[in-house]
């Protein structure tokens, strides 16, 4: 039994690596559905709706300095399988233990040096609401850890640094 546990807790976290990461579209919610019936269910952790507040900066991305949006002294992303007009999450499932959405309490978004217009929100099929900027979800990276990280940006060809007018920081 805890062999089995631990082989679907690989699956599951390899599924996020992959699912969000591949250049084929959006991914799944899951890899597939495993038999849970001998074992515990698996939670995908969400973080809690909060107040937002979005800010521009600088950040270094692949070796140059750009402007860039950032969240809590983080650079924010967004991810090109998600769809800007009209809005829409694909980064669903186990791809939100990789990358958490911002998820607004429904108070205004603050901002310093982005520009009001392009603030926004869409519902999500959980039926919280995620920030967005120029039509496009906004996430974080898990593996950022500090203010100049941007580990996120490319990672499998899905994920860029945004920058203040939503567009991406490296074109695709």
């Amino acid at each position: 039994m805890k062999a089995r546990t631990a082989a679907l807790v690989l699956v599951v976290a390899l599924g996020g690596l992959t699912a969000c990461g591949s250049a084929a579209g959006p991914p799944a919610s899951a890899p597939s559905e495993p038999d849970l019936t001998d074992g515990p269910a698996v939670v995908i952790p969400t973080p809690s709706p909060e107040p937002v507040t979005l800010t521009a900066g600088k950040a270094e991305v692949r070796g140059a300095e750009a402007d860039v949006v950032r969240f809590k002294d983080r650079v924010v992303y967004r991810f090109e399988a998600d769809e800007n007009k009209p809005s829409k999450v694909n980064c669903t499932g186990d791809c939100l233990v990789i990358w958490p959405p911002l998820l607004t309490d429904g108070t205004p978004v603050k901002l310093t040096g982005v520009d009001a217009t392009l603030v926004g929100t869409v519902r999500r099929a959980d039926g919280l609401a995620q920030v967005t900027l120029a039509g496009w979800p906004l996430y974080l990276y898990k593996q950022d850890q500090s203010p100049t990280d941007t580990k996120g940006e490319g990672v499998g060809g899905n994920w860029s640094v945004v920058r203040p007018d939503g567009k991406p920081v490296i074109s695709k």
